[in-house]
């Protein structure tokens, strides 16, 4: 009969979640306009990126990019901050990106001895 030790775990799946606020309004900004379209900054650790665009989606998108959970936790996260610059050198905040990373972990069993009976 053959004896098993639990020994150490091991990742058997990881997911990303990514959840968006927004929390600050166009209408209530003024935008630095650069070929008549709004400047975004987006802050992350992975760096700073400066978007000349209206579309939503890309800055998300590359809000997403630029955030990267570090850490060998089971729940570890990061956020991204999405800017956009105004007429007077200022950056007013517009939104929020949160990216959580989750591993799921499972037991390892190694035989221990051997045991005749």
């Amino acid at each position: 009969m053959e004896v098993k030790l639990k020994t150490h775990l091991i990742i058997t799946d990881i997911n990303d979640e990514y959840f968006v606020k927004w929390c600050g309004k166009l209408l209530d900004a003024k935008p630095l306009l650069k070929n008549g379209l709004p400047i975004f900054t987006i802050v992350g650790s992975c760096g700073r990126v400066e978007l000349n665009t209206i579309d939503i989606t890309l800055i998300e998108r590359c809000a997403k990019r630029l955030s990267h959970p570090r850490g060998r936790s089971a729940f570890t996260t990061d956020s991204t901050c999405i800017y956009l610059q105004e007429e007077d050198g200022t950056e007013k905040l517009m939104g929020t990106v949160l990216h959580n990373r989750i591993k799921k972990y499972q037991p390892m069993y190694d035989p221990f001895e051997k045991i005749n009976i």
